[in-house]
């Protein structure tokens, strides 16, 4: 499952009715944590453009990866690792890893970065 695409379902609050509520969205499943959860990279639109981070979120135009079927340019956000329980992950989109190799390179690079850094400023 390392260096697929799934869709996973994730609880959010729904600031409109008050109330925890779940959606489905994509992720990149780039470890395991244990033997039923996976740690994931949410694969995201980021709609308000002042929200994406310039260095760590890996932007994939529309066309550039057609696995993925992406409506709109997304971004990999390689900063907001997540934890999914095998039961939450859906349908699994693409093989992220064997079908854009130099691309999943260059994703884990920015993960690795982002890890190092904060294992560096932890101290």
């Amino acid at each position: 499952m390392i260096g697929k695409a799934y869709w996973a379902i994730f609880k959010y609050f729904d600031s409109s009715s008050h109330k925890m509520a779940f959606k489905k969205r994509p992720v990149l499943i780039i470890g395991k944590a244990d033997e039923s959860d996976y740690v994931v990279l949410p694969i995201s639109r980021v709609t308000r453009k002042e929200h994406i981070d310039p260095h760590y979120d890996f932007e994939m135009k529309v066309g550039e990866y057609p696995a993925l079927s992406l409506k709109a340019t997304s971004y990999i956000r390689t900063h907001k690792q997540s934890i999914a329980n095998v039961g939450e992950l859906a349908d699994c989109i693409a093989d992220f890893r064997d079908e854009y190799p130099d691309a999943y390179i260059e994703v884990m690079g920015l993960v690795e970065e982002f890890q190092s850094n904060l294992i560096r400023d932890a101290f």
